[in-house]
């Protein structure tokens, strides 16, 4: 399967809550990420329906954050989800049953299945090349629950890394509930 084959423009989901517009560039680079065949990732966390925070990374910048992450920490996050859910079994379930309604691929959590209007906290991933949302593997959302999970199984060298990117991202500490990747 071409995994660029199923694509939408952006849904205003993942446009930034502050203009009301998909988000431009990155929050690391600056780089223009609506030029042609630029690819990243929008993340964003929700807390009782208000946008906490909100980021996009180019492709460039997401692989130097996560290779940032101590090589134990990626094995854990791996271990983690391949142990809880089957991506790419999801992406073919849910291309076959709902195509690109983006609406049904973040209705609920990907690890724990809770309907996302009966949760507190959540954040929500995508990856999008320039002006497209791509379906594969995302988008997707987290509960609070995983990234409470996720936190846990993170070293304490990985830990700061998060630290200092959340400082590099928003100028503050992200709360030790928000996980940034």
């Amino acid at each position: 399967m071409d995994i660029h084959h199923d694509y939408i423009p952006i849904p205003e989901i993942f446009w930034s809550f502050e203009t009301g517009k998909p988000i431009a560039s990155c929050k690391l680079c600056e780089c223009d990420l609506m030029q042609p065949g630029t690819n990243y990732l929008v993340e964003k966390a929700f807390k009782r329906g208000e946008t906490i925070f909100e980021h996009a990374l180019c492709l460039n910048c997401y692989t130097e954050c996560n290779q940032s992450m101590s090589e134990d920490s990626r094995l854990r996050i791996r271990d983690y989800f391949a142990e809880r859910i089957d991506v790419d079994g999801r992406q073919e379930e849910l291309l076959k049953a709902h195509g690109t309604k983006h609406e049904k691929w973040i209705s609920h959590c990907m690890v724990k299945g809770y309907p996302v209007r009966e949760v507190d906290e959540y954040q929500l991933y995508g990856f999008c090349i320039d002006k497209d949302l791509i379906f594969s593997g995302a988008p997707y959302v987290l509960c609070g629950d995983v990234i409470e999970e996720i936190l846990e199984l993170l070293s304490a060298e990985t830990l700061g890394v998060m630290s200092d990117l959340s400082r590099k991202l928003f100028g503050i500490d992200a709360p030790r509930d928000l996980l940034v990747f």
